[in-house]
């Protein structure tokens, strides 16, 4: 079986999961997995696997994430316990990389601490919103982070400035390297309006992507870039006339074009030849070059 040798190296350790479960595209087949709680077996684990040449990724929520439908030759690692929590110190927001975006910003909006408004729709980890510096409405993770605590494969942690992190649209060093985001210290700042108005704006951008995006089909967000020197990828899509367009079960959202929907047997296979024929048609009809947003897993862009 695909993960025999992850089970075979530590049969205690690991266990199966189906990767459909455990991302938001639903997409996904079996691999060897293991839930770490604390920071010693975050370590141990990522020295057992590195000593034993076995491919591994920490996964959040898998929301930009398409897992391979035959499933996956490595270790999944799911952040848990001490690993997925978040405290408040006045207008300092701690999180550890495991902690649900969407809660902990709604958390802080109810303590009238602004900055993370924008963040309360978006279906991620912090872990993962900084390593993808996720952003939306104009505003990005990297505008509030202080300081980044990493663990490196080698077993040593080191803290980060935002600008050792080398932010920028999209973009930071984490996609380079192998390096995982432990937690991570925000800077907010407290709100005149109090919680009140801060849980009111919350409400209005919720409201704002259940018109906007297709939550009701499974997907993993938006699909591309926004390019440098052109249009919102959604309306180059749709300019060329994409919108609910169909490869196997895979289908551009006829909500958003600049995402695709798993309209209930998608394969990774329909999903990635999907993305390849919009790219193709985009480049043909617009002569702009559209880069993925998504990752495979495991994968580097």
């Amino acid at each position: 079986m695909i993960f025999d040798k992850a089970l075979n190296a530590a049969p205690d350790r690991f266990t199966v999961i189906q990767l459909s479960r455990y991302t938001t595209w639903e997409i996904g087949g079996p691999t060897a997995s293991v839930i770490v709680n604390t920071l010693e077996e975050l370590t141990e684990t990522v020295k057992f696997v590195s000593e034993n040449s076995l491919p591994w990724v920490i996964l959040g929520k898998g929301s930009n994430t398409l897992a391979p439908t035959e499933g996956w030759h490595g270790v999944v690692i799911l952040l848990s316990g001490e690993l997925a929590k978040f405290s408040f110190n006045g207008s300092l927001l701690t999180a550890g990389g495991g902690v649900h975006l969407p809660s902990m910003s709604g958390a802080a909006c109810s303590q009238g601490l602004t900055g993370l408004v924008f963040a309360v729709g978006i279906p991620g980890t912090v872990g993962g919103a900084v390593f993808m510096n996720a952003g939306a409405y104009g505003s990005s993770i990297s505008e509030l982070v202080e300081k980044v605590r990493v663990l490196h494969p080698c077993g040593s942690i080191e803290y980060l400035t935002a600008e050792d992190c080398g932010f920028g649209y999209r973009r930071s060093r984490f996609q380079k390297d192998d390096s995982i985001v432990l937690n991570v210290v925000l800077k907010l700042s407290e709100n005149a309006g109090g919680g009140n108005e801060l849980r009111r704006e919350a409400r209005e951008i919720l409201q704002i992507r259940r018109q906007k995006f297709p939550l009701h089909a499974p997907n993993a967000g938006s699909v591309f870039r926004r390019p440098d020197n052109g249009s919102p990828p959604g309306k180059l899509i749709e300019d060329c006339g994409l919108k609910g367009h169909r490869l196997g079960g895979a289908m551009v959202s006829p909500t958003h074009a600049n995402f695709i929907e798993n309209t209930g047997n998608a394969t990774s296979s329909d999903v990635m030849r999907l993305i390849e024929l919009v790219a193709d048609r985009v480049r043909q009809d617009s002569g702009i070059t559209l880069k993925r947003e998504i990752r495979r897993l495991g994968e580097r862009i």
